[in-house]
């Protein structure tokens, strides 16, 4: 007997292999994968307030200092108690030695320096606690504006509705252009989805008997949501390509 195989089952086996290849060749050409970001923002009014009031005193002995600024900082923390709006913390806290100018090396005072940070989205209270506390011989030193929590939280979750519809409808376009029939999702990745943080404010009068409050525009922020999507197209026109 034979060891090799006759010409027919061999042409059998190779136009059976073709065969087989075909569907998954036709797959192959039919589907094309896109990938696509969709975009969506607003401008949201403001709604939250921060003040930091520095507590400062300069004294030859340190300890004299401290002893001004500690008092001061007391009596701050006790008015922002009757502020149920306003949330009251202490931040940084400095002592500085000061130099005289002709013997660098001699102390001549000491400067001690510590900050009470404000938070509210009560403005006319907070904006009245802050005159008192200027009155209290405390200093402003940055006022600015941003969203809460919660009102950063609304509008994202409306605007990640906006941004698929965005890739979505680009994603249309471009079938529609390869001749594809259907789009099947792959993956979405969500981006980004924050706000621009609005630069400090420096906007407040210099204290007197007539006008110890601040003048203020709380302005607005943008909320953004950027998703980014890779979908297949399916039944897309094999497209030719003429030399």
């Amino acid at each position: 007997m034979s060891r090799f195989l006759s010409p027919r089952p061999l042409v059998a086996c190779l136009w059976l292999s073709a065969l087989l290849l075909i569907p998954a060749l036709a797959n192959a050409d039919s589907n094309t994968t896109l990938t696509l970001s969709g975009h969506a923002e607003r401008q949201v009014e403001n709604d939250r307030m921060t003040v930091q009031m520095q507590a400062q005193a300069r004294a030859p002995d340190a300890r004299d200092a401290a002893d001004t600024v500690n008092r001061r900082m007391e009596q701050a923390l006790a008015r922002a108690e009757d502020y149920d709006t306003v949330e009251a913390s202490t931040r940084s806290y400095t002592t500085q030695a000061i130099h005289d100018r002709d013997k660098p090396g001699q102390i001549t005072a000491w400067q001690v320096q510590q900050t009470l940070e404000l938070v509210g989205s009560d403005f006319d209270s907070l904006t009245e606690l802050v005159g008192l506390l200027q009155g209290d011989e405390l200093t402003v030193g940055q006022i600015r504006f941003s969203l809460s929590r919660e009102t950063h939280q609304e509008h994202r979750e409306a605007l990640l509705e906006a941004a698929m519809d965005d890739w979505k409808e680009q994603a249309r376009a471009i079938a529609r252009s390869l001749g594809a029939t259907h789009l099947r999702p792959v993956e979405v990745e969500l981006v980004d989805s924050g706000y621009d943080h609005p630069q400090p404010m420096m906007a407040m009068r210099a204290m007197d008997e007539s006008a110890s409050q601040p003048a203020l525009e709380a302005g607005t922020s943008t909320v953004s949501v950027t998703v980014r999507a890779k979908v297949e197209a399916l039944g897309g026109e094999t497209l030719r390509v003429d030399p």
